[in-house]
Protein backbone atom coordinates (compact mmCIF):
# COMPACT_ATOMS: atom_id res chain seq x y z
CA UNK A 1 0.00 0.00 0.00
CA UNK A 2 1.41 3.39 -0.92
CA UNK A 3 2.10 5.93 1.80
CA UNK A 4 -0.61 8.20 0.35
CA UNK A 5 -3.27 5.46 0.63
CA UNK A 6 -2.08 4.57 4.13
CA UNK A 7 -2.32 8.22 5.18
CA UNK A 8 -5.81 8.56 3.69
CA UNK A 9 -7.00 5.37 5.41
CA UNK A 10 -5.57 6.54 8.72
CA UNK A 11 -7.28 9.93 8.40
CA UNK A 12 -10.65 8.36 7.58
CA UNK A 13 -10.38 5.97 10.53
CA UNK A 14 -9.43 8.82 12.86
CA UNK A 15 -12.37 10.96 11.75
CA UNK A 16 -14.80 8.08 12.20
CA UNK A 17 -13.41 7.29 15.62
CA UNK A 18 -13.61 10.91 16.78
CA UNK A 19 -17.15 11.45 15.54
CA UNK A 20 -18.43 8.24 17.09
CA UNK A 21 -16.89 9.06 20.49
CA UNK A 22 -17.96 12.68 20.73
CA UNK A 23 -20.75 13.36 23.21
CA UNK A 24 -24.20 14.10 21.86
CA UNK A 25 -24.89 17.81 21.43
CA UNK A 26 -27.50 17.71 24.17
CA UNK A 27 -24.91 16.60 26.74
CA UNK A 28 -22.02 18.67 25.37
CA UNK A 29 -23.27 21.98 26.79
CA UNK A 30 -23.23 23.02 30.43
CA UNK A 31 -26.31 22.20 32.48
CA UNK A 32 -28.43 25.19 33.56
CA UNK A 33 -31.19 25.51 36.18
CA UNK A 34 -33.78 25.19 33.37
CA UNK A 35 -32.35 21.77 32.52
CA UNK A 36 -33.01 20.46 36.01
CA UNK A 37 -36.58 21.13 37.17
CA UNK A 38 -37.50 19.78 40.61
CA UNK A 39 -40.52 18.00 39.16
CA UNK A 40 -38.30 15.76 37.00
CA UNK A 41 -35.61 15.24 39.64
CA UNK A 42 -38.23 14.25 42.25
CA UNK A 43 -40.55 12.35 39.90
CA UNK A 44 -38.01 10.19 38.13
CA UNK A 45 -37.31 8.25 41.36
CA UNK A 46 -33.56 7.90 40.91
CA UNK A 47 -33.91 6.48 37.36
CA UNK A 48 -31.75 9.23 35.88
CA UNK A 49 -28.33 10.72 36.46
CA UNK A 50 -29.49 14.28 37.22
CA UNK A 51 -26.07 15.68 36.26
CA UNK A 52 -26.86 14.69 32.65
CA UNK A 53 -30.45 16.00 32.61
CA UNK A 54 -31.03 18.48 29.75
CA UNK A 55 -34.11 20.26 28.42
CA UNK A 56 -34.37 19.47 24.69
CA UNK A 57 -37.62 21.12 23.61
CA UNK A 58 -41.36 20.75 23.20
CA UNK A 59 -43.27 17.79 21.78
CA UNK A 60 -46.89 18.77 21.36
CA UNK A 61 -47.79 20.15 24.82
CA UNK A 62 -44.97 18.33 26.69
CA UNK A 63 -41.61 19.69 27.81
CA UNK A 64 -39.04 16.99 27.00
CA UNK A 65 -35.87 16.26 28.98
CA UNK A 66 -33.05 13.90 27.99
CA UNK A 67 -30.71 12.20 30.48
CA UNK A 68 -28.57 9.14 31.03
CA UNK A 69 -29.80 6.38 33.35
CA UNK A 70 -28.44 6.45 36.89
CA UNK A 71 -27.44 2.78 36.75
CA UNK A 72 -25.97 2.74 33.21
CA UNK A 73 -24.14 5.68 31.66
CA UNK A 74 -24.88 4.38 28.15
CA UNK A 75 -28.67 4.14 28.55
CA UNK A 76 -30.80 7.10 27.44
CA UNK A 77 -33.86 8.33 29.31
CA UNK A 78 -36.63 10.74 28.32
CA UNK A 79 -38.76 12.58 30.86
CA UNK A 80 -42.02 14.33 30.03
CA UNK A 81 -43.43 17.34 31.89
CA UNK A 82 -46.88 18.83 31.31
CA UNK A 83 -47.73 22.23 32.83
CA UNK A 84 -44.69 22.00 35.15
CA UNK A 85 -45.84 18.60 36.49
CA UNK A 86 -43.69 15.51 35.90
CA UNK A 87 -45.60 12.90 33.87
CA UNK A 88 -43.18 10.03 33.18
CA UNK A 89 -39.59 8.92 32.67
CA UNK A 90 -38.71 6.08 30.30
CA UNK A 91 -35.22 4.65 29.81
CA UNK A 92 -33.46 2.64 27.10
CA UNK A 93 -32.60 0.03 26.11
CA UNK A 94 -29.15 1.41 25.41
CA UNK A 95 -28.73 4.47 23.22
CA UNK A 96 -32.36 4.50 21.99
CA UNK A 97 -35.57 5.34 23.86
CA UNK A 98 -39.19 5.98 22.82
CA UNK A 99 -42.01 7.47 24.91
CA UNK A 100 -45.67 7.67 23.81
CA UNK A 101 -47.27 11.13 24.00
CA UNK A 102 -50.56 10.21 22.32
CA UNK A 103 -52.17 7.34 20.42
CA UNK A 104 -50.37 8.45 17.27
CA UNK A 105 -47.11 10.03 18.45
CA UNK A 106 -43.93 9.13 20.33
CA UNK A 107 -40.93 11.15 21.43
CA UNK A 108 -37.82 9.24 20.41
CA UNK A 109 -34.11 9.71 21.02
CA UNK A 110 -31.10 7.98 19.55
CA UNK A 111 -27.51 9.01 20.09
CA UNK A 112 -26.31 7.64 16.75
CA UNK A 113 -29.02 9.43 14.74
CA UNK A 114 -27.19 11.16 11.90
CA UNK A 115 -30.02 12.78 9.97
CA UNK A 116 -31.10 12.09 6.44
CA UNK A 117 -34.68 11.09 7.23
CA UNK A 118 -37.65 13.43 7.30
CA UNK A 119 -38.31 13.67 11.04
CA UNK A 120 -39.88 16.30 13.28
CA UNK A 121 -36.68 17.08 15.21
CA UNK A 122 -36.85 18.84 18.57
CA UNK A 123 -33.09 18.66 19.18
CA UNK A 124 -30.14 17.09 17.42
CA UNK A 125 -30.89 13.55 18.62
CA UNK A 126 -34.54 13.79 19.75
CA UNK A 127 -37.63 13.84 17.53
CA UNK A 128 -41.38 13.26 17.41
CA UNK A 129 -42.46 10.21 15.43
CA UNK A 130 -46.04 10.16 14.17
CA UNK A 131 -48.10 7.26 12.78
Amino acid sequence: MSSRRLLASTLVATVLLLTSCSPPAEFAREQTAADRPDSVVDGSADKIDVATLRYVGMADEYDVYLARASDDSETLCLSLVLDDVWQSTHCGPGDYVSVPISNTAHVQAEINYRGGEDREMISENVWVGRK
